[in-house]
């Protein structure tokens, strides 16, 4: 890419939006890659529009708008995304959090308020890769006892990284789904396994399947498998007026539904929609 031969935060920016515009990106990108980046406020983003541009700042940045436009997600770019109000590191070896997974946590501490209150809980995450779930959990409900679980070491190892940053006590154990809890109940138990079908590859975004974690993403018996494994051991995992919340595939809601019932036959099962109108949450209680 030619070299911008500018000084100011400003007129680098405007040079930033018009190579955004000739690719068809988001414009707005060319802000975020500072913000984001140097972790700044919009006020001190405004403060440093007329200021010189440093040249180590002003190379970073050509590299960082580079790999936008080759397709790189802003995310693992500056390495950060955030999650319901909450900055969180995320890299290669971890999902970018998803707006429709904060829709799931949502809907968890709303039933967690109404029906518990402020009652100590035993709360489990399985599969946390960076940890959104857990440490939004921990974040909103202090006084739980929060677990979460992922197979991936790299991935926990962000995950503990994001929990320190915000200063949160979540014991994060290493193993496949719930083998590290093996002998444990908890009071709610909620979930973000892989559901895509490998089915699915043709109508995904190319920067998703280039850059993301595919453990994280796919599932064999289209895209259902974790949910079949996870139906034959959950019951023994959640107390008797426990609840269990899990993120679903659009077009799983009534297999998924059918199956949780039988692995629950004493409770109401559920599927909730997201914001977009499709089916997203299974949810027993």
């Amino acid at each position: 890419m030619e070299v911008i031969k500018v000084r100011t935060y400003q007129k680098i920016l405007q040079q930033a939006t018009k190579l955004l515009e000739a690719s068809q990106l988001n414009t707005h990108i060319a802000e975020r890659l500072l913000v984001d980046r140097f972790d700044w406020t919009k006020t001190e983003f405004i403060n440093h529009l007329s200021e010189e541009v440093p040249d180590t700042v002003y190379l970073q940045y050509l590299d960082d708008l580079n790999e936008f436009i080759q397709g790189k997600p802003l995310q693992y770019i500056v390495g950060r995304e955030w999650f319901y109000g909450l900055p969180l590191t995320v890299t290669p070896d971890t999902l970018i959090p998803r707006p429709e997974t904060e829709e799931l946590v949502h809907e968890a501490l709303k039933h967690l308020k109404e029906i518990k209150g402020e009652e100590s809980l035993r709360i489990l995450d399985i599969g946390t890769g960076s940890g959104a779930i857990a440490i939004t959990m921990k974040h909103e409900r202090p006084f739980d006892d929060v677990t979460a679980t992922d197979i991936s070491e790299p991935a926990l190892k962000v995950a503990q990284e994001n929990a320190n940053m915000h200063q949160l006590d979540i014991r994060f154990l290493q193993g496949d789904l719930l083998e590290p809890v093996t002998l444990e109940t908890f009071d709610c138990i909620i979930s973000n396994p892989p559901y895509i079908s490998y089915s699915e590859t043709d109508v995904m975004d190319e920067s998703v399947l280039e850059y993301e974690p595919h453990t994280a993403l796919f599932a064999d018996n289209e895209g259902i498998s974790l949910y079949e494994r996870l139906a034959y051991t959950l019951p023994f995992h959640l107390k008797t007026d426990g609840c269990l919340f899990m993120e679903i595939g659009y077009q799983q809601g009534e297999k998924l539904k059918e199956l949780y019932q039988k692995a629950f036959p004493d409770k109401e099962v559920t599927i909730q929609q997201d914001i977009n109108g499709l089916d997203r949450m299974l949810i027993v209680k």
